[in-house]
């Protein structure tokens, strides 16, 4: 290889330094069809992938433009879950080509094929509709959304959406007609040459109905399946219908539980029972005997794992106890500093020593007060302790305590008033 520099400068022209070439190598075809030509290529030591078109249509110019298309649509999109685009280049024996990170994984049809839990499909299952979300916000219809067109990392932990050969924007008016794979594509998208988000939706159905995502999935998938004018009318929309069921599904978890505490009793009851009865009859002979203390081992099992669920029930119970006695003594202890305060403050023992009402509404208001600021700055030093809610109700039921206490007082203080006017009255 040539070198190309001039040694009066220190500006690197070289096309490699200590081996790492600056130029495409490795050069392996992936995948070609009758438009395109995929292959992956070493660029500075590390794997690109290489998009460009077959040498049959490379001077056609609607495809020419097709290419064009999707890498101004690719060069728009940075997302965690679609494949980067760096830019066109030319490549020896390839012409132009869209240039992007190489994905090492598998396809979601081939992991599809693999035992995977159910955890695991809905997290990806998640991440698909995240990066279709997010193509939409960009005004980006994929409208070839099938599990070849998704690529499962090799680590199984993220999914990189790519292809979008037959993605379309109404900005553009070049190349609209229908297009995408028969299996995954819309009956409209058929039909129609304009790009739909709706289109995606009813791509994606198909996909999740492949994915085998449990029962909770199977009333979001009908949707996405429904006549356009009946789908959910954004992914946005999609992606608050699986949150909904999330919620819900947690909810019936609980019901779950519940449930099974109470038949945990049950069972708790019956097998000890059944374990006294078997118990008795093995008096009768040695032959029942060994198949009683058979039976009685596996109930003992059933029973420990039903009482360990229990336990974990109750420690679960205790904790939210301990939370709720928390804010029991936070108030407990609010109003030993109220009764504290106004014993301070002397308001009852100066009612009842009073000899004279004047200027009492002010002291007896001024030593209310003292008890409402006791009680405010006891709020004050405990309010990093509890959550908003939990100072809200201590709050609460600390006001209405002192409002009590406030009660009595000025009921007291009526008395007393009463008294002493009829006193003078009687004077009279």
């Amino acid at each position: 290889m040539k070198q190309d520099y001039d040694s009066s400068t220190s500006g690197y022209l070289s096309d490699s330094f200590e081996g790492i070439s600056r130029q495409f190598t490795d050069v392996t075809i992936l995948s070609t069809s009758e438009v395109n030509i995929v292959a992956k290529a070493k660029r500075y030591g590390r794997w690109w992938l290489l998009k460009g078109l077959n040498k049959q249509v490379v001077n056609e110019t609607a495809y020419i433009q097709r290419l064009r298309k999707e890498l101004e649509l690719l060069m728009q999109l940075e997302h965690p879950f679609v494949v980067t685009t760096f830019g066109l280049e030319m490549v020896e024996d390839f012409g132009n080509c869209i240039v992007m990170e190489y994905v090492e994984g598998t396809t979601l049809k081939e992991w599809l094929k693999e035992k995977q839990t159910c955890k695991d499909r809905k997290r990806i299952a998640n991440q698909l509709v995240e990066a279709v979300d997010y193509i939409h916000t960009k005004g980006i219809v994929h409208r070839d959304l099938k599990p070849e067109n998704i690529i499962i990392t090799k680590n199984g932990n993220s999914m990189k959406l790519i292809d979008f050969g037959l993605a379309d924007t109404c900005s553009y008016a070049i190349l609209k007609q229908p297009a995408g794979t028969p299996q995954y594509m819309s009956p409209e998208q058929m039909q129609m040459a304009i790009a739909d988000v709706r289109n995606d939706i009813y791509s994606l159905g198909i996909v999740y109905s492949k994915m085998n995502l449990g029962y909770g999935f199977k009333h979001i998938i009908h949707r996405c399946l429904k006549p356009i004018d009946l789908r959910y009318r954004n992914v946005s929309e999609l992606r608050n219908a699986i949150r909904k069921r999330d919620k819900i599904t947690t909810i019936f978890a609980w019901v779950a539980i519940i449930s099974l505490v109470v038949v945990a009793a049950l069972i708790v009851v019956t097998q000890a029972l059944r374990i006294s009865e078997l118990r008795q009859q093995m008096s009768h002979n040695k032959q029942e005997q060994r198949e009683i203390n058979k039976t009685v081992s596996s109930l003992n099992d059933s029973l420990e794992r039903v009482t360990a669920n229990h336990l974990e029930l109750l420690q679960k119970q205790q904790a939210q106890e301990a939370e709720r006695k928390r804010v029991d003594n936070a108030i407990k202890n609010g109003k030993i500093v109220i009764d504290h305060a106004i014993k301070e403050a002397g308001v009852m023992q100066h009612l009842d020593t009073l000899k004279s009402f004047g200027n009492l509404n002010m002291e007896i208001f001024k030593r209310i007060h003292e008890s409402s600021v006791a009680y405010n700055h006891y709020l004050t030093t405990i309010s990093g302790e509890f959550s908003e809610n939990e100072i809200a109700e201590i709050t609460n039921a600390l006001a209405v305590y002192d409002g009590n206490l406030i009660t009595k007082i000025m009921n007291r203080y009526t008395q007393l008033k009463n008294d002493y006017d009829k006193s003078i009255m009687q004077g009279y």
